[in-house]
């Protein structure tokens, strides 16, 4: 669709030109225009091509150097670290010398004694010679297809000054041992209270396999395995001391005046030089050491790239060339593409600020990963929901982030499908448990691949919450309505049989059985009293009074329920505390939200047996009043948790069922709201919220 318009739009402007023939002088100058500019466009592409082979051999160049900076300092620190290696080992062995010394002083040592004692220091031989010259104890078994005085003039070498005391101790590392077929690295030391001397051996080639682990060698050929890295090597007058693999032969520094200069001086030089049939990008920087010991370091990078990049420079350029008559056309086009650009480039920001601000303002908590589930999308919902900050969790893993996979993106990478809403329970860190209903979708590219995964989650704790209170308080409203007609019909017949109590009584005297006929009439008379009683909650709670308001001080109240139940809890040795504001203030109805209070409190007290704790908290919260009474007794099961503000349930058995209905009335009746959270044998929590305005 761009080409025909594009070819549209040369036509229109080739036109001009066909209509222009008849007039050559104005032909003319259009051809000569555009042959001006195809000039200037080729100037400017080819100054464009070297400016930028330029900048790029600048970038090969900063790099090379850095390389060559890194392998020197490399280099330096390896070999002093080799040096400290060396001069630890001998150390090393001088400490063991002694020590065995110390040890063959106190109690001769035998062979086996002598071999197991070696290979506790990590020695491969040690031996013991007096002052003579004469083998002693060796940890080598006598049994060896060369003994020890076969393998004593192999060790004459080392043990001849420090037997005539020209040395203290000597070392050598060119020193064969028969026994184990290996060259040594072999120090002897002069025996501390006798005569003779102590000779120890390491093995060379575990001394040689170290080296070449942390050695230059390694070095270099970690350096060199680096893509685009053609070759590193240490040089100096005399060879190749160390290079990549690969590397057969180089020019000498004797033959090459540019590796002399280096040589000469402390600076780093930069070079273009053929190399196995290319180009190569060479640094070399001279390397030396306090000892005096000099070299030169050569690093050479491929200009694999750079060629590549200047190839289709030229190609470009060569295209622009043949095609100048389109030139105009061309640079219109690009004018047009340019503005397109801008203009969809201010479009792109405007449309991703305005997502970013719909994404962090939506309730909803909106969290997307890519393939490998690194979190790329986290909004403001989500850190409130997670409670993690978005700057953190964006570009780590989600797994990290969300461990327990609340928002299902772990499944639905594994399973490779969406989610449909599920309800998923989470505790957050403040340890309460939310309810969350999430879905998760897929967005996968042209070839089928999962590219993004994209998680929606909201928490409707509140909601669950809300209409289960509106539920439990529509039940309970039922369930009064229903009890207050049931209570007036029952009513009736109630006091007709209270008053044939009292007649019965007050009338007729039976002849036989008075004391019985007096108890009996007078439990009828007290159970009917007891019944009405009931009866008058039921109606009371069925139609309850309206609410008086007015400024309620929650400590203040608190205080009075903790003193009227304070007997109580003294005589059960229940402690009660009140931790609350004297300034906190709400509009309620003091004596209803008196009666809640020692409701609770009595609850609390009748659920402890002996000794306890029960405290009493009113603080702020979000805006809302706090009302917490806690005990550590023995709880409430979690199946009856549901069921405790349900008419009539009631687990006590003197009990009728109304005190948490009631107080669950009263606080709705308020717009509050109560919970409650109890572990068996961990104690129970009622917490109530009130609107501290109304």
């Amino acid at each position: 669709m761009h080409f025909d318009v594009r070819h549209r739009n040369m036509k229109r402007t080739l036109m001009p030109m066909k209509r222009f023939k008849s007039l050559s002088g104005r032909s003319k100058l259009l051809l000569g225009g555009l042959a001006v500019l195809a000039l200037l466009v080729t100037a400017f592409v080819y100054v464009e091509v070297t400016q930028s082979r330029d900048e790029l051999l600048g970038s090969v160049r900063a790099e090379a150097l850095l390389l060559m900076e890194t392998l020197n300092r490399g280099s330096e620190i390896t070999i002093t670290a080799g040096r400290e290696l060396d001069q630890a080992l001998i150390d090393r062995m001088l400490l063991s010398a002694r020590l065995l010394d110390a040890r063959d002083e106190a109690r001769p040592m035998s062979q086996s004694r002598l071999a197991a004692e070696a290979r506790e220091l990590g020695l491969a031989v040690a031996m013991f010679f007096d002052g003579s010259g004469a083998a002693g104890s060796t940890s080598a078994p006598r049994k060896s297809a060369v003994d020890v005085d076969a393998a004593h003039p192999i060790m004459k070498e080392v043990l001849t000054p420090v037997l005539d005391g020209s040395y203290v101790w000597t070392a050598d590392s060119r020193i064969h041992c028969p026994w184990t077929d290996d060259t040594l690295f072999v120090l002897a030391h002069a025996r501390g209270n006798r005569d003779g001397a102590v000779l120890l051996g390491l093995s060379s080639s575990e001394l040689l396999e170290l080296r070449k682990r942390l050695g230059i060698g390694k070095l270099v050929q970690d350096i060199g395995d680096t893509p685009d890295i053609a070759y590193v090597l240490l040089q100096d007058s005399l060879g190749i001391l160390t290079a990549s693999r690969g590397i057969q032969e180089m020019s000498a520094i004797d033959e090459d005046p540019f590796l002399q200069q280096a040589m000469e001086t402390d600076s780093a030089y930069t070079r273009i030089r053929e190399y196995d049939g290319g180009r190569v990008f060479e640094a070399v920087r001279r390397l030396s050491f306090h000892d005096g010991t000099t070299m030169l370091s050569r690093i050479g990078l491929s200009l694999v790239r750079v060629r590549a990049i200047q190839q289709r420079s030229m190609r470009r350029t060569i295209l622009i060339a043949i095609g100048f008559f389109v030139t105009a056309a061309i640079l219109l086009v690009l004018l047009l593409t340019r503005q397109r650009f801008a203009t969809l480039a201010a479009e792109h920001r405007r449309v991703t600020t305005y997502t970013g601000l719909v994404l962090d303002n939506i309730a909803d908590a909106v969290v997307a990963s890519d393939a490998q589930g690194t979190i790329t999308v986290f909004n403001e919902a989500a850190v409130a929901l997670l409670g993690v900050d978005a700057d953190a969790a964006t570009g780590r893993a989600y797994d990290t982030i969300v461990p327990d996979d609340a928002l299902l993106l772990r499944r639905t990478r594994e399973h490779g499908e969406p989610i449909g809403f599920e309800e998923v329970s989470r505790t957050n860190a403040e340890g309460e448990q939310r309810q969350l209903v999430v879905s998760t979708s897929i967005i996968r590219g042209d070839d089928g691949a999962v590219e993004t995964m994209v998680a929606i989650a909201r928490d409707f704790t509140e909601q669950r919450r809300a209409q289960a209170q509106l539920q439990r308080r529509d039940r309970l409203t039922a369930m009064g309505e229903l009890a207050g007609g049931i209570a007036h019909e029952i009513r009736n017949p109630l006091n007709a049989i209270s008053i044939i109590a009292q007649r019965f009584r007050a009338e007729f005297t039976p002849r036989e059985d008075l004391e019985e006929f007096e108890t009996l009439t007078e439990t009828v008379r007290t159970e009917v009293q007891r019944v009405n009683g009931i009866i008058t909650q039921f109606l009371e709670f069925a139609r309850p009074t309206p609410l008086t308001l007015e400024e309620v001080h929650p400590a203040r109240l608190l205080a009075n329920s903790v003193n009227v139940v304070g007997s109580q809890a003294m005589a059960k040795n229940i402690r009660v505390s009140v931790i609350a504001d004297p300034a906190l203030t709400l509009q309620a109805d003091a004596g209803k939200l008196q009666q809640v209070l020692l409701n609770l409190l009595q609850n609390a007290i009748d659920a402890m047996e002996a000794g306890g704790e029960i405290k009493c908290i009113a603080c702020e919260r979000n805006g809302d009043m706090m009302l917490s009474i806690a005990d550590n007794g023995p709880g409430i099961p979690e199946e009856e948790q549901a069921k405790i503000f349900n008419l009539y349930y009631t687990t006590k058995s003197t009990g009728t069922g109304l005190g948490l209905s009631i107080v669950h009335h009263i606080i709705s009746e308020h717009d509050g709201d109560i919970s409650v959270t109890s572990e068996k044998g961990h104690g129970t929590t009622f917490r109530i919220l009130l609107p501290t305005t109304r």
